[in-house]
């Protein structure tokens, strides 16, 4: 199951062994190893392929057809501005111009 996906999730992004070992510091020869499932990564590992390949650690570590969750970086940056927009409200009541950014960035996250 890891093993699988860690070698899915390489070639997809066209990483060799050796590329994806010089990203997490280990030997091509470790990354063989995670792929066939002879060896299975710690938690601090894990975590850095899922930020490399800017997925869940639940997809690596869970057994699902469920394809990991990629987020445009366009909708990463309406969803920082709709965080924005709801801390500066935070007990305040909404400015008129404000609440049609807030359902401009709305409506571009349900895109």
């Amino acid at each position: 199951m890891f093993g699988t996906k860690l070698k899915d999730l390489r070639k997809k992004y066209n990483f060799t062994q050796k590329d994806l070992a010089e990203k997490l510091g280990l030997t091509p020869a470790a990354i063989g190893l995670y792929e066939q499932g002879r060896r299975t990564p710690d938690v601090e590992l894990i975590v850095k392929i899922a930020k490399i390949f800017d997925i869940s650690t639940d997809y690596l570590l869970i057994d699902s057809d469920t394809k990991p969750a990629i987020i445009p970086d366009e909708l990463k940056e309406l969803g920082v501005q709709y965080i924005a927009l709801a801390k500066s409200f935070k007990d305040n009541e909404i400015p008129p111009e404000d609440v049609e950014k807030l359902l401009k960035v709305i409506k571009g996250l349900k895109k």
